[in-house]
């Protein structure tokens, strides 16, 4: 090879030497951009490659798209596992509701929490923070849709169920998170509301709040009267 060819004439020589050589790596054809000389006209390979390339582009965001849900659930299990060690500890009902509501508030930037149990004795021993509701109030029951979902719901709610659950504070309250305690909500329910619209939307991951739920209710569960531990 002559000092003074270039690595396209390079390229040239071996494409014409390897006549086959698009046929046997199709993969170096995805990145080419191949120009039909006859206008509009488009060959079949041209519109063959074409969409093998938007599919291609289509599976790297599909995939970047996992590859960050996977890393948001890890951080948010980590956050559960690392409260929960925190929680383990505290034996008195109303601590445990007290350093709960603390850490929401701060992890979630959130300005106003409020827990509603159907069990009054559980309400009254789990302190200040929690708050004894009828599940036969008809305020109560037009929750039940939300309660039983699986998942928390985000978003804003009516008025009627805002002002039912932050009272004079509602109007303060843009956004909510609705957590159903228990198997299809039956201990209750946890609000945790926002002053800024945005911090809970709709379709917004709800992993951490569901699991830490679960923690509430086990927590409940464990500590509730015998007759409710032979009935649930």
């Amino acid at each position: 090879m002559s000092d003074d060819r270039t690595l396209e004439d390079v390229v040239v020589d071996y494409l014409q030497n390897h006549p086959d050589f698009l046929e046997q790596r199709p993969d170096a054809l995805v990145n080419l951009d191949l120009t039909h000389r006859s206008g509009e006209a488009v060959s079949l390979i041209e519109r063959q490659v074409e969409m093998l390339r938007t599919r291609n582009a289509e599976l790297e965001k599909q995939l970047a798209s996992l590859v960050r849900v996977a890393t948001e659930n890890e951080r948010l299990v980590t956050r559960l596992h690392r409260l929960s060690i925190e929680l383990m500890p505290v034996a008195e009902r109303s601590d445990f509701f007290t350093q709960l509501g603390n850490r929401l508030l701060n992890d979630f930037n959130a300005d106003i929490l409020q827990i509603c149990l159907f069990d009054a004795e559980l309400a009254a021993e789990a302190g200040e923070d929690v708050a004894a509701i009828d599940a036969d109030d008809p305020e109560v029951e037009a929750f039940a849709p939300l309660l039983q979902k699986e998942n928390a719901t985000c978003g804003r709610l009516n008025e009627s169920k805002m002002n039912f659950l932050f009272g004079s504070k509602a109007r303060w309250v843009q956004s909510v998170a609705l957590v159903p305690l228990g198997e299809n909500g039956e201990l209750g329910m946890m609000a945790i509301g926002s002053s800024d619209q945005a911090r809970f939307y709709p379709g917004m991951g709800t992993l951490f709040l569901d699991l830490l739920a679960e923690v509430i209710a086990a927590r409940l569960s464990l500590e509730a009267p015998e007759e409710q531990r032979r009935t649930a």
